[in-house]
This record gives C-alpha cells, structure tokens and sequence, in this order.
C-alpha cells in the first residue's frame, strides 16, 4: 500500500512563474505517483487558473493569493490530518508545518535568499521575505531536511540544522529529453550564439552578462555572435535599457517566455550557456544544458558550483569579476575545439544524475520518517 502524501509550495509546474523549485516538485512527485502513492498538492492560485487540476496523477488544488498564500496554506495544515506525511518544499517564505501540522514531515530546501532579495524586491517586500527567512532556523531546526546541494545542507547546518536530519539529493535530469542536437538539425537561429536561459529576475544580476559580452566584443569576440535571453521574468526593461547603455542592443535577443519544445532547441545549439547568478540552490538549467551537450559558464557561487565541473562542462569565475566572466565567454566561443571538449564532458556529467534516482532516494526518507526509522 502507498503513502498518502501532501505536498506544499508556492508554485505548481503549470504557474506561469514556475521556475527550478517547481520542476524539482514535478519531476520527483509524479515518479512517487508512478510508484503508487498518491499525491495532494496544495499550492497557490493565479488570475484565471482552474482551482483544481491533476497534472500527471498529482492531485492540485490551488488556494488563495500569491503574496498571502503562506497563511492560507497554514489554515489548511492545521486540518490536515488524512495524510500519511506533510512535505514541506521551502521556497522563500516558510508555511510553519512544525506548527501547525501533527503529521510526519519532510522539508525541503532548495537555497537561501539572504540579502540577495534586496537586490531583487523593494524594500518592503524584501525586508518582510527576509524576516521571515530568520525565522527558518527557529521553525524547522529539529525537522527531517532534504536539500538539493551540499552547498544548502552546509548553509543549514551552520544555522543550527542538526546534521543527522539532513539529507542530500540532487536535482535530476531527463538525458534522453535534453540531449545533444540529432545529426542535421537546424539552430533556431541564423547566428551563433551565448544563451541565458531560466528565470529573468533582478536578483540573478543578469545585467552581468550583458556587461560580460560587451568586454568581450570589445576584445575580439566575433562581430555575428549574438545574445539570447529566454525565461519568463519582470527583469527584461531594465535589461534592455541596460544593453542600449552599453551599445549592444543590436547583438541582444529578449525571447521572454518559451515553449519546452523551443528551450531545448536553444540550449542544443548554443555556443555556451552563462549564469552569473550569486546565489542558487542547484542549477537545474545547468544541468539541462549539459546534458544537451553545451557548456557552461557560471559563478562560481553556492549551488552553482555544484552543477558546473570547472574546465569539464564548463567554466566557473568567482561571483561578480565581470572581466574574468568575458574572458571565459571569449575563451568558449572562439574555439571550437574547446567548445567540442567540453560539450562532451558536459554530457558525460550529466548523466550521472536522473529524476528516477531522486525520486526513489526522496521515496527512501519519506518512508524513514513515516515508519520512524529515523
């Protein structure tokens, strides 16, 4: 017989502002569903969305409103009681399960904002995300913790997680979906190109790499590579106005949101991938890139290097040193050879890592927990 389990976060995968957390979620909770467990996934609603929905066997059900959906969802976890576990999935703001919820838990934790949400919120709304984010260790200090990096598992621990209820299981990736480009196919797009791929928000410092590719062109990068930006976000004016600033609106391309089907063929043809962002729990996007065989060039910044091999599957340069950033995007575009070899030790990478092996690995802990093993 399967475990009956709830699942909460602030997003499901069909949120228009769904981002690595959600897929993490997804990818993992539909296998438990496969396995046959059932799954309940309360979340939080969006203008137009459908309040109930079943995406691959998980049962959704969408409450209340984006900005307060933590107390909504407490409410509803008070009276929750027909379940076999509470999974928690921590992102940003916490939902209080420990106090609110006498069931077994779990909680998951991607990464941290710290003081990055001041660089991505106003002040109000960040200094309210990050008060309630000193409250995390208070909450959940004594609970059952699964976090998606050794990077975040470290974080916890040094604000007072005990280190024997915390567990490491990274983030997965479907290789056979996001793979290298089959012999023939066609690039979307009539130039080469650098890719940012994921979500456009102002904490990631996206205006990084336009600061990045414009040293670069100053210093010999090929006049026909061009910049790409894809993700959904509400950064892209300050990134246009950014690139006009620097003269290189004529190189840039701001896609906004696209299909699965147009993000794979991105990833797949790009000269490299960049990231600059200071902070993350993982770097699923990472992943997928290397998985379709492309480099990667990253901060060197928590999470990140966790799913950057530096000089493997890409390079990494320390967080912020704009000129080293340039150099390694110069280095990876104007040389094919080193493009093909790391390419290929980005598709070796990885395929050590798959959503099955993560699911069966969180399928492990839940079952600890529920049957007190642990």
């Amino acid at each position: 017989m399967g475990y009956n389990i709830l699942l909460v976060n602030w997003r499901d995968i069909a949120h228009p502002e769904a981002g690595g957390a959600e897929v993490h979620a997804h990818e993992i909770f539909r296998r438990l569903v496969r396995m046959g467990h059932r799954v309940s996934f309360l979340c939080a609603a969006w203008p137009g969305c459908e309040p109930q929905a079943e995406i691959d066997g998980i049962r959704v059900s969408r409450v209340g409103r984006n900005l307060t959906f933590n107390y909504t969802a407490a409410r509803i976890l008070r009276g929750a009681m027909d379940f076999d576990i509470l999974v928690e999935d921590v992102n940003k703001i916490p939902f209080c399960g420990p106090w609110v919820s006498r069931l077994p838990r779990l909680v998951l934790f991607h990464h941290l904002f710290g003081r990055t949400i001041f660089r991505e919120a106003v002040a109000p709304v960040a200094a309210y995300v990050w008060l309630w984010e000193q409250m995390i260790p208070l909450i959940y200090r004594r609970e059952h913790v699964q976090a998606v990096s050794v990077d975040t598992a470290e974080e916890l621990v040094s604000l007072g997680f005990d280190r024997d209820r915390v567990r490491v299981v990274y983030n997965g990736i479907d290789s056979s979906v996001y793979s290298p480009a089959p012999p023939g196919q066609s690039g979307p797009l009539d130039r080469p190109y650098i890719l940012y791929m994921g979500r456009v928000k102002r904490y990631k410092r996206l205006d990084l790499i336009l600061e990045a590719f414009s040293i670069a062109a100053r210093s010999g990068l090929d006049p026909g590579v061009r910049l790409v930006f894809a993700g959904g976000g509400d950064d892209y004016p300050r990134l246009e106005q950014r690139a006009a600033a620097l003269g290189i609106s004529d190189r840039c391309t701001f896609s906004g949101r696209v299909s699965e089907e147009r993000k794979i063929t991105l990833l797949r043809h790009a000269l490299a991938v960049a990231n600059p962002s200071p902070k993350e729990g993982w770097g699923i996007t990472n992943m997928e890139a290397a998985a379709c065989g492309t480099p990667v060039v990253a901060s060197r910044s928590p999470g990140l290097r966790e799913s950057v091999r530096d000089g493997i599957s890409g390079f990494l340069f320390d967080p912020g040193d704009v000129q080293a950033f340039a150099g390694k995007l110069l280095a990876v575009a104007g040389d094919s050879e080193l493009r093909s070899r790391l390419g290929a030790g980005a598709r070796e990478f990885a395929l050590e890592f798959n959503w099955d092996k993560s699911a069966e690995r969180t399928l492990e802990h839940i079952a600890d927990i529920v049957e007190k093993r642990v």
